[in-house]
């Protein structure tokens, strides 16, 4: 699914829903708070009542924090059916490393693709290992070349498939194909 920005007239009627509901929360939840702030401050040279709007401030921060909630769980709902780091940011407007710093674990280790075995190969006289590590939801890689250099992914990157891990891998072992003894 795509990400479509806002009409202008789109963004206004969520704005005013947001504001209608808010203000109606904020009436239920600081009503009687809002008539004692008000007679508190009387006077107000605007005119206006501050206790109103002070309300509703707090009542869209508790907004806040549950839209929040509501996204981590949208995004480890949609991660359950199969959806990628990437898709996942790309649907919140940000890349797939700032997804998976964002909602950890939501990409399932019950998807189809987070289940297949590690996969073995050897390539240009060395070796590497590419798994799916479920707690960052993503694929890895570790490598013995051919001059018996070692690496892997580094800590803080994985993978969306196993193929683009075991192509930076291969990457690894290509760039590292000459043995050490007859290297200058």
């Amino acid at each position: 699914m795509e990400r479509r920005e806002l009409t202008d007239a789109e963004r206004t009627s969520l704005r005013q829903a947001l504001n209608r509901a808010t203000a109606v929360l904020a009436q239920t939840l600081y009503g009687e708070q809002m008539e004692q702030w008000d007679r508190a401050h009387p006077g107000d040279p605007t005119g206006f009542e501050a206790g109103h709007p002070l309300a509703q401030l707090i009542t869209l921060k508790h907004a806040a924090e549950e839209l929040e909630s509501l996204a981590e769980a949208a995004a480890r709902s949609a991660g359950a059916k199969g959806v990628s780091y990437a898709d996942l940011g790309a649907a919140w407007g940000f890349s797939r490393q700032a997804a998976r710093k964002k909602w950890p674990g939501a990409v399932s280790v019950i998807s189809e693709a987070a289940n297949r075995e590690p996969i073995h190969f050897e390539a240009f006289g060395g070796e590497a290992r590419v798994v799916f590590h479920p707690e960052f939801g993503g694929w890895w890689w570790i490598a013995t070349a051919a001059n018996r250099q070692s690496d892997e992914a580094p800590d803080d990157l994985t993978y969306d498939t196993s193929e683009e891990a075991a192509a930076a891998a291969g990457a690894f072992l290509a760039a590292n194909s000459t043995p050490k003894e007859t290297q200058p």
